[in-house]
């Protein structure tokens, strides 16, 4: 698994901080790319249906249900916070990434170039720097 070893290294929030608080499925560590796993109907129409344990999160495995980045570990069962939004400094996978590239994840926690992410429609953001394989670049993403 490669991650930054460094952990989670936010760089802006975007102006408002977009994190959120689930559940982890399995162990996490803070920096992995997160994805939502979920049954269906654990929510009504309401919002006093919604509990944080309503949203469940799995290491993201290049799978398409990219959400966010953890915030810190977490044990397999615990509360995880995730941002949805922001610049984080992650590794990049493949083929070297371009300042302004769009991107997606693999399931390394890595960055990859965004034609290969686009046919599995797992594109997760932007870069603001350029990378190459193996190194680092800022990555504004969107869960």
């Amino acid at each position: 698994m490669a991650v930054n070893p460094l952990g989670y290294q936010n760089i802006t929030d975007g102006g408002a901080p977009r994190i959120i608080t689930g559940y982890a499925n399995e162990v996490i560590s803070g920096g992995q790319l997160v994805g939502a796993y979920s049954l269906t109907g654990v929510i009504s129409s309401g919002a006093a249906s919604f509990a944080t344990s309503d949203i469940v999160l799995n290491h993201s495995a290049g799978s398409g249900n990219f959400v966010g980045v953890a915030l810190h570990d977490a044990a397999s069962g615990a509360p995880l916070s995730f941002a949805t939004r922001g610049a984080f400094i992650l590794e990049v996978s493949g083929t070297a990434v371009a300042a302004g590239a769009l991107v997606g994840c693999n399931d390394g926690d890595e960055v990859i170039i965004g034609s290969a992410a686009a046919a599995l429609n797992n594109i997760i953001g932007r870069t603001w720097t350029a990378g190459s394989t193996g190194g680092y670049a800022i990555v504004d993403i969107h869960g």
